[in-house]
């Protein structure tokens, strides 16, 4: 008789655990959690932005941080793939045109190329001007002078966003209506 109580020992505790956690417990308190962690640390890996004087294209980099709330998790964010197809040195920073890699998002918004931008300035300074296309067609019209009607109408399409003055960001073509903001406000 010692194992038949013990199995119903054991039967009993489990159907209690079970409706310990069916959270039906008739109280009035109302508890809500986060929609994806729940626990002690959280590792985020977040797509990072790649960008080289040597155009290798390696898109590979990620950066991981931790914090207090739970299991593993991607980030809601990640900024698009770029390379840096062109830098020119100057006196108060570099003049670079960054070519964005369109496979690596859906959908752009001003809040993308605000962090493509910020990615540019901290990870490859010094950066004084930084010009974002999303076609390799435009890449050397960007900082050409006389351009025919034709290349100026492609370029108006694929020319998003100018960092200007090393803050200053000026967004182009289809993003025009953001106007001017400052960037890392």
């Amino acid at each position: 008789m010692g194992r038949a109580t013990r199995i119903l020992g054991i039967g009993l505790t489990l159907v209690l655990v079970i409706a310990a956690c069916s959270g039906d417990d008739g109280s009035d308190t109302t508890t809500s959690q986060a929609p994806e962690t729940t626990a002690a640390a959280t590792t985020e890996t977040v797509p990072r932005s790649t960008g080289s004087n040597d155009n290798d294209g390696d898109d590979g980099s990620t950066a991981t941080t931790t914090t207090d709330a739970g299991s593993t998790t991607t980030a809601a964010f990640a900024v698009p793939a770029f390379t840096i197809v062109s830098r020119v040195p100057g006196a108060e920073g570099d003049t670079v045109v960054v070519l964005l890699d369109t496979d690596s998002y859906e959908a752009l918004t001003d809040i993308d190329l605000q962090n493509v931008l910020a990615d540019v300035v901290e990870e490859f300074p010094p950066v004084y001007e930084a010009h974002v296309v999303d076609s390799p067609d435009v890449v050397e019209f960007v900082t050409a002078s006389d351009l025919d009607a034709e290349s100026q109408q492609l370029l108006n399409v694929h020319y998003l966003v100018r960092l200007e003055e090393g803050f200053r960001i000026r967004y182009l073509g289809s993003f025009e209506a953001n106007g001017v903001s400052i960037l890392g406000s």
